[in-house]
């Protein structure tokens, strides 16, 4: 009897600390409120939200009806966008309302439309603190409680899979939401990714496990996701926007979704415009890692290495000799020169995921995309 007296005190501690400081008792800041105040700071976007309705956005509002339906909607999808701030509340929670409040049979909820909360320690190093868990359209969840007290910096990550329409920080009562410092929020050039479902952050289980966010915790610097989940594929009104984006490099790992055809058909307008609109910044091109099961696949297998040589060929032939494009405004037509700042980066001979490193033997989890970013984070260091 004492045994299970013992137990029932055990189990009644511990639902006392997990319904302490409930996300309902805490104060609440609208974020957007608090960016326009300089209390926070949101990062990963490729420019300002040019509409209130969009203000989440990975595209802009003015590129609806210009791309294409998919691309559109899976821009308002979350992927890589982070909130800064700073704060000396012992609880963190966030409420947020769903744009699609989507669903996968093949991927955590947590990721999908989760958010995630990582600190800064010691001034250097980010360190997950806790994840907020969706709890329908319109979510309300607890990131961590009972910290130790004192002013830290924190990142707030959202959603991979679904939009943000709008977004609150919630605190306890006593504490207070401080402007952010450090080198994430000060700004500089963020490293651009553009690619495919692998990208954008399928199938990890929560958002900070996307690679192009664990690198950016890596180099503590800025990233913009914009992976596209089976619609990286090259179109050129994205070589349009993207050119224009600042960076300080851009990592272009779209093969998985493009054809040998349309590897061969779009990658000079693609390639071409990025790297002759930004002459002094390397543009990465990351051809197909091996797949688990791509020595069972022999179909599979021949796809993958053909493409892969398709685009060492393309990348070569650019980087010496560059390209034929046609002047937007003009209409005629204009020899590039040699893309000298074009660089290569082959994930295939480096085994870039492992046996056990994906949920579908396509689409990684957090170890692989752990692994994945350990070998990109050999070439990109910019």
């Amino acid at each position: 009897m004492k045994k299970i007296f013992s137990a029932m005190l055990l189990v009644a501690a511990a639902l006392q600390f997990s319904f302490a400081q409930k996300a309902s008792e805490l104060k609440y800041y609208d974020v957007k409120q608090l960016i326009a105040n300089g209390e926070a700071v949101m990062l990963g976007q490729a420019e300002k939200p040019d509409a209130d309705s969009c203000y989440f956005y990975r595209i802009p509002n003015r590129l609806k009806g210009i791309v294409r339906k998919d691309l559109w909607e899976l821009g308002c999808d979350g992927a890589g966008i982070a909130i800064r701030f700073s704060t000396d509340a012992e609880c963190i929670g966030a409420k947020w309302t769903l744009t699609y409040n989507f669903g996968m049979s093949h991927m955590a909820y947590t990721g999908i439309k989760g958010m995630d909360l990582y600190v800064l320690d010691k001034g250097k190093d980010w360190k997950f603190a806790g994840t907020a868990f969706p709890n329908g359209k319109n979510s309300n969840s607890v990131f961590v409680r009972k910290m130790y007290g004192g002013k830290k910096e924190y990142m707030i990550y959202l959603p991979l899979y679904d939009g943000v329409d709008h977004m609150e920080i919630g605190i306890d009562s006593t504490a207070t939401i401080y402007s952010p410092s450090g080198s994430l929020a000060e700004g500089g050039l963020p490293i651009l990714f553009y690619g495919t479902s692998i990208t954008q952050g399928g199938c990890v289980s929560r958002p900070g496990m996307a690679y192009p966010s664990i690198i950016s915790r890596a180099l503590n610097k800025p990233t913009i996701n914009l992976g596209f989940s089976g619609n990286g594929r090259m179109d050129g009104n994205m070589a349009d926007w993207i050119k224009t984006i600042p960076a300080s490099a851009y990592v272009l790992d779209c093969l998985p979704n493009c054809t040998y055809n349309t590897t061969r058909d779009s990658s000079d307008y693609f390639i071409g415009w990025i790297a002759y609109a930004n002459p002094g910044t390397p543009v990465y091109l990351v051809n197909n890692f091996e797949y688990p099961q791509q020595f069972i696949l022999p179909g599979n297998n021949d796809d993958m290495v053909k493409e892969n040589i398709l685009i060492r060929d393309i990348y070569k032939r650019l980087k010496k000799h560059g390209t034929t494009l046609k002047d937007p405004v003009t209409g005629e037509s204009f020899q590039t020169g040699p893309l000298k700042n074009l660089r290569f980066i082959d994930v295939s001979k480096e085994k870039g995921i492992g046996n056990e490193d994906t949920v579908d033997g396509n689409h990684m989890t957090d170890l692989g995309t752990a692994h994945f970013s350990k070998r990109l984070l050999k070439h990109i260091k910019h």
